[in-house]
């Protein structure tokens, strides 16, 4: 009976943490990219698909189509206004994510991450080091103050890569 148990819990693990997740690491933003492969599906009607997502959950994610190359590629923005705290001080935060698309599968790409003070005075857009993430650690480990801000900071990049994966392996 042990083993059952030991053996359920170490596959709810490996399920749970070996997706594909944006986390900050010391080297900063892993993985770079994510690749998702959509059985029986053409760059196309990814494309098409992915176009239809955005339309659905432009208030939800604050999205907004920056460019598109036809067929192959889409440029989004998405704005999450108090997305992560430091400090008792509120962030917004500002991705641009780059959608390109290759026969069964699209990649998700996150090429910018920009933060801004919410606060009265506007202090302008900090652009946030996506290859270099060794100030948030010490000895290897994250720092306690960081914890949550660096984990905040991705959970809106993973949340939208699930939920356009959910999407488009739909039939």
């Amino acid at each position: 009976m042990k083993y059952i148990i030991f053996y359920i819990n170490l596959f709810l693990i490996v399920v749970v943490y070996g997706q594909d997740q944006f986390v900050i690491e010391e080297n900063g933003l892993t993985p770079k990219f994510s690749i998702t492969k959509i059985d029986n599906s053409t760059k196309t009607e990814l494309y098409n698909k992915t176009l239809d997502w955005v339309n659905e959950h432009e208030n939800s994610f604050s999205l907004s189509v920056d460019d598109t190359v036809e067929g192959e590629a889409i440029y989004l923005t998405s704005f999450k206004g108090n997305a992560v705290s430091l400090d008792k001080q509120f962030f917004n935060v500002k991705y641009d994510i780059r959608i390109s698309f290759e026969n069964e599968q699209f990649k998700f790409e996150p090429s910018e991450i920009k933060l801004k003070l919410n606060s009265k005075y506007d202090m302008g857009w900090k652009e946030f080091s996506l290859s270099n993430g060794d100030i948030y650690f010490k000895n290897g480990k994250v720092i306690r103050k960081y914890k949550r801000y660096i984990k905040d900071i991705t959970a809106v990049l993973n949340e939208i890569n699930n939920q356009l994966s959910a999407y488009l392996k739909k039939p």
